[in-house]
């Protein structure tokens, strides 16, 4: 089974326990914020990642380090992790979970590459027509990537809108070479 797999099943169970806990939010930033503590701590990453230290050794350092601030089942859910050595899939379950929350939210990440630097009114309108468009609450990922020329690309999801000048000249090209 791939990692992703992995990670989706195990985001899957967590999130399901953290609603009827009542507190899916909370399950979400405490693992995300340790996994962000994880990846910015080589010596920590290092030490979860090492098969030869013992689980329980493992377990006693997150414990002293994250214990204070994680709840019983986010806990439960990290020790779980250690003990069937997957560790590493943390960040990744976090991403599931984030996923769930904003699904459950109604919530839609898009991500836009713009040539130029999109000024906050221009931000705020292409929101709002994007969420009219889908019908949904829309969050922006706005990146600037002065190689598309001029236009933007917008990823939803899957989908990609690509409205920029690089890729109507790579449309373009296409046409006249065939």
């Amino acid at each position: 089974m791939s990692a992703n797999q992995l990670a989706e099943r195990y985001g899957r169970a967590l999130w399901l326990l953290a609603e009827q806990q009542a507190q899916p939010h909370n399950c979400v930033e405490e693992l995300k914020g340790l996994a962000a503590l994880i990846e910015r701590t080589p010596e920590l990453r290092d030490c979860l990642d090492n098969p030869t230290i013992p689980v329980n050794a493992k377990q006693a350092v997150l414990d002293k380090i994250a214990a204070p601030w994680l709840q019983p089942l986010t806990r439960n859910f990290v020790s779980l992790l250690l003990r069937n050595r997957r560790a590493a899939l943390l960040a990744k379950i976090a991403q599931v979970l984030e996923a769930k929350r904003d699904a459950a939210e109604g919530l839609l990440k898009v991500q836009v590459a713009s040539a130029l630097p999109m000024a906050a009114a221009e931000e705020t309108d292409l929101q709002r027509r994007l969420s009219r468009w889908l019908n949904k609450k829309v969050q922006l990922q706005v990146t600037q990537m002065p190689e598309l020329l001029v236009g933007i690309i917008i990823r939803v999801g899957d989908h990609l809108i690509d409205g920029s000048g690089r890729g109507q000249i790579a449309r373009l090209r296409e046409v006249l070479s065939t």
